[in-house]
């Protein structure tokens, strides 16, 4: 962890938030019922192995469902406690963090990083990159460095790449600009990311089936990576309840 390996969180179910409406209980039960259909019609229009999705209301978690399989080869079904991967998802809890240290006055998105990391180095002719250009993918960098593997290493090995244009004139999305982050992240917190990520947004969100790092017992819990199941290759419905009654007043 901290940096020498790719950190990407892990999340056991899709929130779908829903406005609070006072309806009958068949009513809501033919709702919940057409969002299976819904469900296991996409999964077979394209191949998806399995999903995981709640509906919440501002009460917390209203409706659970799980379709699919976890791992196709042995045939492991899908559950309400299945974790999936987020890939890229993880930007955005880098990006929350950032925020929750601006706020507590230890980072400002329009201070050149390298006022904070100051080796970091990118070859150009234009004004300093800023945390504001990296969150916001327009620092101009214009290729990522895949051949290098964890955050520290990728942002450092930046120094061998050329800004493109100036930063703040375009959009790029980069994955090696949040691999920088990642880096700035734990420097100004000082803690490895995944601890940053459970102190600032984990915990205070009471989201405790959710990892912030991949580790050998969470790959207990996760759905195997497959890109695709092919058609006909998802089976019914294998998770779902009802979990308790809106109250509306």
């Amino acid at each position: 962890m901290g940096g020498k390996i790719k950190i990407v969180l892990a999340a056991s179910t899709i929130g779908l938030m829903v406005a609070c409406v006072q309806a009958p209980s068949d009513s809501l039960d033919s709702a919940f019922r057409a969002i299976d259909r819904f469900s296991l019609r996409s999964m077979e229009a394209h191949g998806t192995p399995g999903l995981s999705l709640a509906v919440t209301t501002e009460e917390g978690l209203f409706y659970a469902g799980a379709y699919g399989y976890a791992d196709l080869k042995r045939r492991v079904p899908v559950t309400r406690e299945t974790l999936f991967q987020i890939g890229s998802i993880t930007k955005s809890f880098t990006a929350l963090g950032l925020m929750h240290l601006w706020d507590e006055g230890v980072f400002d998105p329009k201070k050149p990083v390298v006022e904070y990391l100051p080796w970091f180095s990118v070859h150009s002719e234009f004004e300093p990159i800023t945390g504001h250009h990296l969150l916001s993918h327009t620092a101009g960098i214009p290729a990522n460095r895949d051949d290098i593997f964890g955050s520290p290493y990728m942002a450092w090995a930046l120094r061998e790449q050329a800004a493109a244009w100036p930063p703040g004139e375009r959009f790029l999305y980069s994955n090696v600009g949040y691999q920088v982050l990642h880096v700035l992240l734990e420097e100004l917190s000082g803690e490895p990311y995944a601890e940053c990520i459970e102190r600032l947004i984990l915990e205070p969100l009471e989201m405790g089936n959710t990892n912030a790092a991949i580790t050998l017992e969470s790959r207990l819990s996760q759905a195997a990576p497959l890109a695709t199941a092919g058609r006909g290759a998802v089976p019914r419905v294998r998770d779902r309840r009802r979990l308790h009654p809106v109250d509306c007043e």
